[in-house]
């Protein structure tokens, strides 16, 4: 269960957990128009994440098969979703501006390996000119990204860490199976303190 076409270019990170990870790096202000997608694993990765010694090559398989997962369901929107607005017509182009920002950690530090992809507001069309992004187009495709991506991270963990996976007894989602329902409660925060790029690497990865 593979299509990976391209890997994101990663331009920030949070302050990571181990010293194996990246740390983080002081930006300034996101460019007007540009729309935060966010791509969180479930709470029992991040929770494996944490208790991972730096030296541990599984570290370093947790964040790959995010990152892959996340690569796998660029390309598919680039394919699927990557359109340009031009009235009346809806016009194909070379795929979506995005930059990529991937975090370890909730704003209160606790475990939440999720990416930011930050879309930019115009797309270049197949003739070579700048047009808006379709955005309705966008928010539909989203609607399956977001478990398409789901779905290739849990396969990639099985794949790379022999993991099983089960539903959970509260909210019905994925979860690492023997990661217990009390450490997951332990760190229940998600929010985000979103570190905002520098517009010169708004459109890091243009098409």
């Amino acid at each position: 269960m593979s299509f990976l076409r391209r890997k994101p270019k990663r331009v920030a990170h949070t302050t990571s957990f181990g010293a194996a990870m990246p740390t983080e790096q002081n930006t300034p202000t996101v460019p007007p128009g540009t729309r935060d997608i966010t791509f969180a694993a479930p709470k029992s990765v991040s929770a494996l994440m944490a208790l991972l010694p730096p030296e541990d090559h599984r570290l370093g398989a947790v964040i790959a098969g995010h990152e892959a997962a996340l690569a796998d369901t660029l390309s598919w929107l680039d394919e699927e979703a990557a359109f340009a607005r031009s009235e009346p017509a809806k016009l194909d182009c070379r795929g979506l501006n995005t930059t990529v920002v991937l975090h370890f950690s909730s704003a209160n530090q606790q475990p939440h390996i999720h990416t930011h992809v930050l879309v930019g507001p115009t797309v270049t069309g197949v003739d070579g000119r700048t047009y808006p992004v379709d955005w309705d187009t966008l928010d539909q495709a989203l609607v399956a990204a977001l478990p398409l991506y789901m779905a290739v991270l849990r396969h990639n963990l099985v794949e790379s860490l022999t993991v099983t996976w089960a539903r959970d007894h509260h909210e019905s989602k994925w979860q690492i199976a023997g990661i217990p329902d009390a450490l997951l409660a332990q760190w229940p925060d998600t929010s985000c303190a979103f570190p905002a790029i520098p517009q010169t690497l708004a459109a890091a990865r243009p098409r």
